[in-house]
């Protein structure tokens, strides 16, 4: 793998971390196309049942990353890896499972948001900052998280939300301890990638939830923001 993702496997789980701790895992062009192949690798692969996707060293990212330098079609061209990313996320066709811990903002959170489940520590600090920026993103999996009064709140103040409140609210399904992160989000995506009907019934659920395609949707207008107004820039 890239090294700016690093890849390990727990049985049949496959672990996929973020790893450009300098810059707190912000996500520039060079680390959307790594972790886009690594997803794409873990979806072909056979041997592997489900994912965790997971930052280091006590963060799991801060988002996109705005120093980059980029022209105009740089930029679009890196909104249409973000794009492509929230929409394999959300379609991945194995048991998703996001570990968090420390800072998960903008494009971090929407990676997160769109795994099947969230397991966090009361160190995460979840921050979803598109109102403060204009992108007009973050509405297309979140509700169906928390539910839309809890949506607004995030989305509209951009504010901060620590772990407990976030395991509070529905968005985290689990909160523990920072050394039992991995193993907790390792040992859950196990578990449903252990049962036969998960595939269905994960297939079932997200069709009920228009998430794929309210996720398709946002992405077009996020593209159309990029290539149509300032955009997200450095």
């Amino acid at each position: 793998m890239s090294e700016l993702v690093r890849g390990r496997r727990s049985g049949a789980v496959a672990v996929i971390e973020l790893d450009r701790p300098e810059r707190r895992h912000a996500m520039n062009t060079p680390l959307l196309e790594a972790l886009l192949a690594a997803l794409s690798g873990s979806a072909g692969d056979p041997a592997v049942a489900a994912v965790v996707i997971a930052g280091s060293e006590g963060c799991f990212s801060s988002g996109a990353d705005i120093s980059e330098d980029l022209d105009h079609d740089g930029a679009v061209r890196r909104m249409g890896l973000f794009a492509r990313l929230f929409e394999t996320v959300a379609g991945f066709p194995k048991p998703t499972v996001a570990a968090i811990d420390g800072w998960c903002v903008g494009g971090g959170a929407e990676v997160a948001s769109g795994c099947d489940l969230r397991v966090g520590t009361p160190g995460a600090s979840i921050r979803f900052p598109e109102a403060i920026y204009g992108v007009p993103g973050g509405a297309a999996r979140l509700p169906a998280l928390v539910g839309l009064s809890h949506a607004k709140d995030l989305l509209l103040t951009a504010r901060v939300v620590g772990g407990e409140e976030a395991y509070r609210i529905g968005w985290l399904n689990r909160l523990v301890p920072p050394d039992q992160l991995a193993p907790t989000a390792e040992q859950l995506a196990g578990e449903m990638a252990g049962h036969r009907g998960t595939a269905a019934l994960k297939r079932i659920l997200d069709e009920a939830a228009g998430i794929s395609s309210r996720t398709r949707q946002e992405n077009r207008a996020l593209i159309r923001f990029q290539d149509e107004a300032t955009g997200l820039m450095g």
